[in-house]
């Protein structure tokens, strides 16, 4: 299915897929927002936006044609604990597309003008953000989860610190984090893995440098925090989450379960319960976050605010369900159909493939193949997943976060009352 590949002081993972005229590869690098300091909060985000502006060697229109222009597509995304840089491209057009990716890499401009104009873009990022009621509502939520710690900040970063980030503050990030060490190469797709391989081996001619991160575990969560947040919207957005364990942890695939149960699709009990047979709401899912040493597992919904009471009531009575009787065989076994499936259909395609690969290399430094998450996955059994209900729908300890045309503190009262008499 792949290769690890050493590259100078980086590694590529690399995997076939024949029959095909693309592929696609991407820079994926071990650092993220929750690695900034307080007061310099989105700059890996600011720093990813302006690697597009412009390097040693391509201009910021350049590198667009040269990849868009030849039919490719080329993007970036920053989180918490990554930064990515990838492209999907014709075959033929490895060369100039590598070319580019690592020149963006190692050789920003970051050109002060560009700061200067792509600032005042962030800004207005921020802005959407904050108007649109979902986005804000996980935002508020992840305050609440992760408190006081930059796991709970926003990526994006916020209007006082990103307008106070300076050019040197992002050679400065720059040169302490984009290193080899902490980079990995991830190609799939019809190349050819020797040309990949010397293209490589001839471009990445950076320096051995060690690399010093300090970071900090969250403290347990311990309470039910609760916040509203006044806006005139026609729906009321909810958001319901619960700290989870990471993606290092044994219980990962039980807690994906747990997920695929509960809201990953239209056969899930919340969309059942809440859509299906109450009409509550157009659409309701469920997400895992896994982080290194932390997680989360996140209801959220859009309805009516006249039906947040009875929509929490029966959300909360979905999961005490969960955590009181084992799921019975037939659905766990189409939850384990529905969690192969979708990694396969990812992997059938060269850009879930790399991503796939990239991410898992990042964070458990092993790729396990389809067989081995074929054996994990079956491995499974109902008792595990309702012991990880148990110990993580807690509703003592639980975080709601809740925006829309709703009166704050009366809101938060009736919702504070029905989580105790849940409890």
């Amino acid at each position: 299915m792949h290769q690890l590949i050493p590259i100078k002081n980086s590694n590529l993972v690399f995997s076939p897929l024949k029959d095909i005229q693309t592929a696609s590869l991407g820079i994926f690098i071990d650092v993220g927002s929750r690695y900034e300091t307080k007061s310099k909060r989105g700059i890996a985000h600011f720093l990813e936006h302006l690697l597009f502006k412009g390097s040693k060697h391509y201009s910021y229109k350049k590198i667009k044609r040269e990849i868009e222009g030849r039919g490719g597509m080329l993007n970036g995304f920053t989180t918490q604990e990554m930064t990515a840089y990838y492209a999907h491209f014709l075959n033929k057009n490895l060369e100039p597309t590598l070319d580019i990716l690592l020149d963006m890499v190692f050789n920003p401009l970051l050109k002060k003008e560009d700061i200067d104009k792509e600032r005042n873009v962030i800004l207005e990022e921020i802005k959407m953000y904050n108007d649109l009621p979902l986005p804000r509502a996980t935002a508020i939520l992840d305050k609440l989860l992760w408190t006081k710690h930059p796991l709970g900040e926003e990526v994006i970063g916020s209007f006082p610190t990103v307008k106070g980030i300076k050019r040197g503050d992002l050679f400065t990030f720059k040169n302490r984090h984009y290193l080899p060490s902490r980079m990995i190469i991830s190609c799939c797709g019809n190349v050819d893995k020797n040309k990949l391989i010397k293209l490589l081996e001839n471009k990445m001619s950076v320096k051995k440098t060690k690399s010093f991160i300090k970071q900090s575990k969250p403290t347990p969560l311990k309470g039910l925090h609760i916040k509203i947040e006044n806006k005139k919207l026609q729906q009321t957005y909810l958001c319901i989450g619960f700290r989870s364990i990471s993606y290092k942890s044994k219980d990962i695939f039980a807690a994906q379960l747990l997920n695929v149960i509960l809201g990953a699709n239209m056969s899930s009990r919340l969309f059942e319960q809440v859509r299906e047979r109450r009409g509550l709401c157009y659409d309701i899912s469920t997400e895992v976050r896994k982080h290194k040493d932390s997680g989360a597992f996140i209801i959220h919904l859009g309805l009516d605010k006249k039906k947040l009471e009875v929509a929490l009531k029966a959300i909360l009575d979905e999961l005490k369900k969960i955590s009181e009787k084992k799921v019975l065989p037939k659905e766990l076994e189409r939850a384990k159909d529905y969690l192969l499936g979708q990694i396969v259909m990812r992997l059938e395609r060269p850009q879930g493939r790399m991503f796939y690969l990239a991410e898992n290399y990042l964070a458990l430094k092993r790729i396990y193949t389809v067989e081995e998450l074929k054996r994990k996955i079956e491995s499974v059994g109902a008792s595990q997943i309702m012991k990880l209900a148990q110990n993580i729908l807690k509703f003592n300890n639980m975080c709601i976060s809740s925006v829309g045309d709703i009166e704050e503190k009366k809101t938060e009262a009736r919702l504070r009352k029905i989580c105790k008499e849940r409890s």
